[in-house]
């Protein structure tokens, strides 16, 4: 079974650390990085891994070649960093059937990502009470899937934050990709998903552990040792984290 990992982002939100440094290759512990911890959490049953680059492309492909521990690598260029949706979509042509398709920068387990392939079409995602900072997943009174709203009311409530990785088959291809909301020039690989909700069942799984790097604060819990890097006063919007 395939894997496709996206790491095309400019991770702004962690310069000065990106400036040389794609984001995925940031360590979280003495000579780990980021990519490998996501790279060491795939199933077993994963024998192909495609990752989707562009910022930095050539020092993440200089690190990993095209072999990870026995499984081949390819990689595909996503050249306009026009969102995770279309990200997915460069990588069209060479997906075979079933794959998983996971965030290169956040931290899964593998036990929740090999739940995941237990079902045709599923979701993970992480219950969490707080105020919403990302994607929040509504389910139907079946249990599955509903629809995926960015950012909703921002009060503290409980609610499931998606994660970022799913269990897809090429039946995804047969929708366009959805823009984020009316005001982003990004194609949502969540909204995308959610479309097919009118037409299949789509299995929401909670993860047992999940961490998400956005700044500089989430990547200092995970390795104190970037504390000494100040976090910068203002970030340019940019596409992908």
């Amino acid at each position: 079974m395939q894997a496709i990992i996206l790491a095309a982002g400019k991770g702004s939100r962690l310069r000065p650390l990106t400036y040389k440094t794609p984001k995925p290759l940031l360590e979280i512990e003495k000579n780990k990085t980021i990519l490998d911890h996501s790279l060491d959490s795939l199933p077993e049953k994963i024998d192909k891994i495609i990752i989707v680059v562009n910022y930095l492309k050539e020092k993440i492909i200089k690190k990993y070649g095209h072999n990870y521990q026995g499984r081949k690598i390819d990689y595909i260029v996503h050249n306009k960093l026009d969102g995770s949706a279309k990200a997915l979509w460069q990588c069209k042509k060479i997906i075979k059937k079933n794959f998983l398709v996971i965030n290169g920068d956040d931290l899964y387990q593998k036990k929740d990502l090999n739940k995941l392939l237990n079902f045709d079409l599923a979701i993970l995602v992480q219950e969490k009470i707080a105020i919403p900072s990302g994607g929040v997943a509504k389910l139907k009174s079946n249990g599955f899937l509903k629809e995926i709203n960015d950012y909703p009311d921002q009060k503290k409530q409980k609610y499931l934050l998606n994660t970022g990785a799913y269990k897809l088959n090429k039946e995804i291809f047969d929708y366009q990709p959805i823009l984020i909301n009316s005001q982003s020039k990004e194609y949502g690989l969540p909204q995308t998903l959610a479309k097919m909700t009118e037409n299949f069942n789509i299995k929401v799984v909670k993860t047992t552990k999940y961490y998400q790097i956005n700044n500089f604060s989430d990547l200092i819990k995970i390795n104190p040792n970037y504390k000494k890097f100040k976090k910068p006063s203002k970030i340019n919007k940019e596409t992908s984290k």
